[in-house]
């Protein structure tokens, strides 16, 4: 080896060591670790709330108020003006009514969805036998808790079991699920009913609040009842036929007795299929659209929907349906 060959080995090497100067090689990357993202959250409770029951609907006798003449106007459109400011608070009040029963409807129902279950105090009590004073204490106000919910639960009951009177409904079983199922149908009863329908098929039934049993009665709705004195006798009642047009002590009274009607009788059974398809689909629905499960609501059927209809339409009713439908 020449000494020029000697002298630049020993130059490279005391590169390497002085300066870190070394050959390239293929180094393998450390693995990434993927941590999975730390959350927080935890699944959200709901909580129970007060269960809502609003005065009996009943039939009355007309005593305590009778609604203005909307006939002493001969202008038609003074007359309707004033015939949808004295109704539509009215449908509004009831229809709010039956917006805090369903809201009450629907949280039991969520409550339900999540499955939720009381555990017994007994059992709480016996997961730490030698606990602390404190964690004793802490012990029995869970199961204090508990006994509290366990009370409310049992009035929700109660409370269910009265709201299925209201709406006609029988009593909830004892088979896995049914209480889950008794739910949801009363839900496709405990619904409002669209302004427009009722404003339509209260002039109707009134002739525009001029007829002797809107005057007379506070009924706007021509609603029949069949025990003796419990109404009015109409004057062109056919032969052989026993029923009366029933009175309220109010209008309101009348309102609610009508909508509890639509949403509890089984003639109207297809109206509230057609609405509670529009509620599963996220769509609005109307008193036109409504008015088709009203067949059996008159004698004369698909006329006196097709009237009902062309009165919504007509008087431009569904306006008042998003303002005065809760």
């Amino acid at each position: 080896m020449s000494p020029i060959t000697i002298f630049v080995c020993l130059a490279i090497g005391i590169a390497n060591i002085v300066f870190g100067i070394l050959p390239a090689t293929r180094s393998t990357p450390p693995a990434q670790t993927i941590k999975a993202p730390l959350s927080n959250a935890t699944p959200t409770v709901i909580l129970p709330v007060a269960p809502y029951h609003p005065r009996p609907v009943m039939l009355g006798s007309a005593s305590e108020y009778v609604p203005p003449d909307f006939t002493r106007d001969g202008d038609i459109q003074a007359k309707k003006q004033a015939f949808y400011a004295y109704l539509l608070p009215r449908i509004d009040q009831t229809n709010q009514e039956i917006t805090r029963e369903r809201q009450w409807l629907l949280n039991l129902q969520a409550r339900l969805a999540q499955g939720t279950s009381l555990n017994d105090a007994d059992q709480i009590a016996s997961l730490n036998p030698t606990s602390t004073d404190a964690e004793a204490a802490a012990i029995h106000n869970e199961a204090a808790a508990i006994h509290n919910e366990a009370a409310a639960i049992h009035n929700e009951a109660a409370a269910l079991r009265r709201l299925g009177r209201r709406y006609n409904m029988a009593a909830v079983g004892d088979a896995p699920g049914a209480l889950e199922d008794y739910v949801e149908k009363l839900l496709l009863r405990v619904d409002v009913v669209p302004a427009s329908l009722v404003i339509a098929q209260a002039a109707k039934e009134s002739g525009w609040g001029s007829s002797r049993f809107a005057r007379e009665g506070n009924n706007f709705f021509g609603i029949w009842c069949f025990n003796r004195g419990c109404g009015m006798t109409p004057a062109n009642r056919d032969a052989g036929r026993h029923h009366e047009v029933a009175m309220f002590n109010t209008v309101t009274e009348g309102v609610r007795y009508y909508v509890r009607t639509i949403n509890s009788h089984n003639a109207y059974d297809k109206l509230r299929q057609i609405r509670a398809a529009a509620r599963n689909n996220n769509q609005p629905f109307g008193g036109e659209q409504l008015a088709t499960g009203l067949l059996r609501y008159s004698e004369r059927g698909l006329l006196y929907v097709n009237e009902i209809q062309s009165m919504i339409r007509y008087n431009r009713l569904q306006r008042f349906t998003r303002e005065y439908s809760a």
